[in-house]
Parts: structure tokens; sequence; C-alpha cells
């Protein structure tokens, strides 16, 4: 069964993503992606994204909708990562995304994280992926300082933040609480 998710801002306001419900993935509400940009806004422009467990991709393009200048997607569900090429080709985002097919937590560790201005986080709840996650961003010394990391887990979750971060904005929307991190590095 298809369903789809609306891009809420920015230069494609509107256009929608679809995404196939049967993969039990879980885009990020319409509510918490406007919290999330509306606390980014004045700085969105020209930022380099990660969306690291991308799904739909929905945060990555919300955030090249807004003007960021480029987004790289990590997806390691193959279904997602072939109907999000697809989305960022029906978008016209081909020049501004870089799309892999890659497990998430391999990937920060094997590769220099210095050129983001924002990670986006939003893994698969219940696997316990913010801790690792986390731990891994804050061994990671080539962060630039100004970096930001949004991170949605569970609100019935733990997650212990790293000294390494401060916590910049947090929300709670339903079962899912969102934290926007700054690099206190």
């Amino acid at each position: 069964m298809k369903n789809t998710i609306r891009i809420i801002g920015g230069r494609l306001k509107g256009k929608k993503i679809s995404f196939d419900f049967k993969n039990s993935i879980r885009p990020t509400s319409s509510k918490l992606k406007e919290v999330l940009f509306n606390w980014l806004q004045f700085e969105i422009n020209n930022y380099s994204c990660l969306d690291l467990f991308a799904g739909t991709g929905s945060l990555g393009i919300e955030a090249l909708s807004r003007g960021a200048k480029k987004t790289i997607f990590i997806e390691s569900n193959k279904k997602n990562f072939i109907a999000l090429k697809k989305a960022i080709f029906e978008l016209n985002l081909k020049d501004s995304s870089i799309v892999l097919f890659k497990d998430g937590l391999s990937w920060i560790k094997d590769n220099d994280l210095s050129g983001f201005d924002l990670l986006l986080l939003d893994p698969p709840f219940n696997y316990e992926y913010e801790k690792m996650v986390l731990e891994i961003l804050h061994k990671n010394k080539n962060l630039k300082s100004s970096c930001k990391i949004y991170i949605e887990f569970s609100k019935f979750t733990e997650v212990d933040i790293p000294n390494s971060f401060k916590i910049y904005k947090e929300k709670t929307i339903g079962d899912v609480k969102a934290v926007l991190l700054e690099n206190d590095n």
C-alpha cells in the first residue's frame, strides 16, 4: 500500500513523497518537521546535510526545499533506497543530493563528517540506534564546531546525551521526542 508524506515548506511545499507503509517505516510527522525547521529557519540556507537513516528522505528533502545546498541520504533498506532515489529524481533534486545504499552506523564510522552543518538522525525506534549513533559522533573529532544534530527517539527511551553535545532545543509530540544538539567541542 502506497502512502505519501507532504513537503511542508520552502520551494517544494505541497509536493509529495511516496512510500510503502508495509516497510514499517515511520516518517517524521509534519508537526515535528515544522518544529525542526522553525528552529533552523534563519540558518539552514546553504547547509550541507546528512540524512542518516533516511527512510522516505523526508527530513533531507525538506532541508533542500528550505535552502540547504546539499544532502547526502544514507538508507540500508533496499525498497526504501529505491523509492528514495525515485523521489529525488521526480522532485528534480539530483544535483543537490547523493543517495547511498549503506548501513548508517558503519557509514558515519568510516567517513569524514567535517563537511556537514546538520546531521538528521531519525533511526528506527527500539533498537538503541540513537545511543549507538550518538556514541560514534561523540568519538568523532572531525565534526564542525558549528554542526547541529537533530535526533528523534521514543519518549519512552532513556537517551544519555554525550557531554560533547549540548541540547539546543527539544520538543515532545505524541510518543516522539525531538532534540536539536549543538557540537560543544
